[in-house]
């Protein structure tokens, strides 16, 4: 029987989120923050004012990067910013692909806002818009929160490369906490430029306490005089953020030509080889692994999935190893229930399908490469692995984009000197 699904919210950013379920570590015993405990400081409120001269650095109706200066201390550990709903409507309604753009001493959200979601909202709880509020909260880690972090990622092969940060987006109705579901942002760290960052190896990491899951995200950076910007997607639950090294190699692609995307895949733990050291690049994909690397790419699985995959197919056990996974993407609408057929092959035209359905990947896959010629009927583990690796460097050009646009007008050091004075 078919399991009844959550209340689906208005998506309300329209951006891109790609978070990814590397592993999931031992959860501690010492205390994490929850929302309420990151939510501490007094919130910075955004005026109508900022929002109205920011939005004359353009002509109206045309598209813009609005960006808004959170006036705090330089040396604060710890920003709560607000802004209303009728703001947000004043961006969108001026162009829907602005930019939101909210300076903060501790790094840099971003976030293409649905003006039209936030309508929905109201209209479907009857409030005024104005009733409506978006938070966004960034705070720094104590010594004891790092050091916990530090050796959870080692337990996991990954190097942290920068501090860690809490950061958390909300939706908040009427004075009360409503929802932190439907946010996606992108958030910007700016770090000392020798901070080794690698191209295969190297991503962002995001860190949940409560299940002890780490998530790799869509990563960028580029160098800006002696200052390194990192940009990386971020969720609206509360969890650490931080920069890593996770290098993870298999003995049987060190020659390959696609080595570096199968090592890269690996590192951002959509693929986990056989569990030898190999990869087995020849051997055909099968549905349930093509459903591993799917609900790995894009953070799918959630407490229960594996026994809803066994309520949803015929032919699947909910202690199978690909149930989670089958699960996922059958709650989420991407599969049909009925018979899953674990052991079936794909091919590379049906992979390509399934991606190339997401509007971002649609407009940025023609700069990022080819189809791949497929050497057979149906697609082998390697050329499987070479697909998502275009994916994700799709999804890393869309974030490169965003990176490009928070750089109009930046000065960064008017930016580090603003404060409430």
């Amino acid at each position: 029987m078919k399991r009844a699904g959550k209340r689906k919210l208005p998506v309300l950013c329209v951006a891109m989120l790609l978070a990814v379920s590397v592993v999931q570590a031992p959860v501690f015993a010492g205390e994490f923050p929850d929302s309420a405990a990151v939510a501490g400081p007094e919130p910075i409120v955004i005026t109508p004012e900022q929002v109205e001269q920011a939005l004359a650095h353009g002509a109206p109706g045309e598209e813009k990067t609005v960006r808004l200066a959170v006036r705090a201390d330089a040396d604060a550990e710890h920003l709560l910013v607000r802004l209303n709903a009728a703001q947000i409507l004043a961006i969108y309604d001026d162009h829907p692909r602005n930019l939101v753009v909210l300076e903060t001493p501790l790094g840099v959200f971003a976030s293409f806002l649905n003006g039209d979601a936030f309508r929905q909202l109201a209209e479907e709880l009857d409030v005024a818009v104005e009733n409506i509020w978006v938070e966004a909260a960034v705070r720094t880690t104590g010594p004891d929160e790092r050091e916990q972090i530090r050796r959870a990622a080692e337990e996991q092969g990954m190097t942290l490369l920068a501090e860690p940060v809490a950061v958390k987006i909300e939706a908040w109705v009427n004075g009360e906490f409503f929802t932190n579901e439907g946010f996606d942002a992108f958030f910007t760290q700016w770090l000392p430029s020798e901070t080794a960052l690698d191209r295969v190896f190297s991503t962002a990491m995001g860190f949940n306490p409560k299940n002890g899951r780490f998530w790799a995200k869509t990563t960028v950076s580029s160098v800006h005089g002696d200052r390194q910007m990192v940009t990386m997607t971020v969720c609206g639950c509360v969890h650490y953020y931080f920069v890593v090294t996770n290098v993870k190699t298999f003995s049987d692609v060190l020659d390959a030509p696609y080595r570096e995307a199968v090592h890269r895949m690996a590192a951002h733990g959509i693929i986990k080889g056989t569990g030898d050291g190999a990869f087995r690049p020849d051997r055909l994909l099968t549905r349930a692994e093509l459903a591993a690397m799917a609900a790995r790419f894009y953070a799918m699985e959630e407490e229960g999935d594996a026994e809803l995959a066994a309520e949803a197919f015929d032919d699947v056990d909910a202690d199978d190893w690909f149930a989670g996974y089958a699960g996922a993407l059958y709650r989420t609408g991407i599969l049909e229930g009925g018979r899953f057929n674990p052991n079936g092959h794909v091919t590379a035209d049906e992979i390509y399908a399934a991606f190339l359905s997401n509007e971002i990947v649609q407009s940025m896959f023609p700069f990022v490469g080819e189809r791949i010629p497929a050497g057979g009927p149906y697609a082998t583990r390697a050329e499987a692995v070479t697909i998502f690796d275009q994916m994700l460097k799709a999804y890393e050009l869309f974030t490169e984009r965003v990176q490009q646009r928070i750089l109009q007008g930046w000065d960064h050091e008017r930016s580090e000197s603003r404060t409430n004075e």
